[in-house]
């Protein structure tokens, strides 16, 4: 039986032709398959309710609309919302502090919304709480 040296390969694996080529292949479409997975994922997270910037533009609008156009809003907070049953809408809670006529309501106006998108614009169309 002849003797194996150490330079000698064994087996089929060729020193000189790594499989490197093959493995980044593979990982380069995989890494497009979860960069595809994740846009898919963020876009139907996108696709649901107002953004806060949104809540809180319509919040704004809703407070003037029921004062003057004087009203400001300050430190507002909006962090959780829920798809409306049987209705395109969704119930969001609000805390701002409101200034409208002259005067500081403070937090009074905190509650739960309903949020609707009217024409492209997302609108407050009631109040839950």
């Amino acid at each position: 039986m002849p003797a194996i040296s150490a330079s000698e390969p064994i087996g089929l694996v060729d020193p000189q032709r790594s499989s490197l080529p093959l493995l980044e292949m593979h990982m380069s479409k995989l890494c497009f398959a979860l960069v595809g997975l994740m846009s898919v994922c963020l876009a139907s997270c996108s696709g649901g309710g107002p953004a806060e910037t949104e809540r809180e533009h319509a919040f704004l609008q809703f407070v003037k609309a029921n004062s003057n156009e004087e009203a400001r809003i300050e430190d507002f907070e909006s962090n959780q919302c829920t798809k409306a049953e049987g209705a395109p809408s969704y119930t969001c809670d609000v805390s701002a502090k409101v200034e409208a006529m002259e005067r500081d309501f403070g937090h009074q106006m905190d509650g739960v919304y309903t949020f609707t998108k009217v024409g492209g614009t997302w609108k407050i169309t009631g109040r839950v709480q």
